[in-house]
């Protein structure tokens, strides 16, 4: 498995970048790719020194789905196969908070990607596609994934049709958070890093914990109790004293790297 088709840097703020590296293929993903990206994500959990991780992708594209062409490297001996459906639920699941960066087209496992991190920015020239179906068969390990992040309605029109939403169509559902001409994507992406960096860690691992839990969940009164003590038991932490007291102080927080 050639370990240049994800490529991890990490910067002296703790920013790691992600990059997806098989432009010639526009970014498609073979099992051993799909195995690596797992691996690299999971060695950056467990990073100390890594706060927030963005996912990008090299040359025009971010990423055309399964490498379907029959010509796709098989896994090298020593690395377990991860399937695509497992390297989406070990991205969605990660406590460290992950922008996505989409450049041209993004299809099928591409979008499952997109769908499972935190914010999305998109280049204008980017298109989304689900088109499964255009293939013989429907997305299903992956349809929780688009279901929740593109809606039903939209998830009904998309995946059924298999066409492309454009960067503009997919601000205007809330599946992007922010569109960019291709030049400004690396200012855009410094922006939310910063954002996210002035956020403590340990809160931002549990708001991601609780946005989770939240998710189509009933509000009942069990579970606004269990969220009230939870609550308590944070707001008494060391991270959120060092943060009401920086506010308080019109100062950074001792956790915000400086630029």
């Amino acid at each position: 498995m050639s370990e240049d088709s994800v490529r991890v840097e990490v910067d002296r703020r703790g920013v790691a970048t992600v990059n997806l590296n098989r432009p010639d293929k526009s970014n498609a993903m073979s099992p051993a790719m799909i195995t690596l990206l797992g691996e690299q994500l999971a060695s950056l959990e467990a990073d100390g020194r890594v706060r927030v991780i963005a996912l990008r992708a090299a040359g025009r594209h971010f990423c055309a789905g399964a490498d379907v062409s029959g010509t796709a490297e098989s896994n090298a001996a020593g690395h377990a196969a991860l399937t695509i459906t497992e390297l989406c639920a070990r991205l969605d699941r990660l406590a460290k908070p992950v922008i996505g960066v989409v450049q041209g087209a993004c299809v099928g496992g591409g979008v499952a990607l997109a769908a499972c991190c935190d914010i999305v920015i998109a280049a204008g020239d980017a298109f989304f596609a689900v088109s499964e179906v255009r293939l013989g068969f429907a997305p299903a390990p992956l349809m929780p994934f688009f279901v929740r992040a593109l809606g039903t309605r939209a998830a009904r029109r998309y995946v059924l049709t298999g066409e492309r939403m454009s960067a503009t169509e997919a601000l205007r559902i809330g599946f992007v958070h922010r569109v960019e001409a291709r030049e400004g994507l690396d200012a855009a992406l410094a922006a939310v890093a910063d954002d996210l960096l002035l956020g403590a860690p340990s809160g931002i691992a549990d708001a991601k914990a609780l946005i989770a839990e939240a998710d189509g969940a009933p509000i009942t009164d069990a579970i606004l109790q269990a969220l009230e003590a939870r609550f308590e038991q944070a707001h008494a932490s060391a991270e959120a004293k060092e943060g009401i007291a920086s506010f308080r102080e019109k100062r950074c927080p001792s956790w915000y790297p400086a630029p």
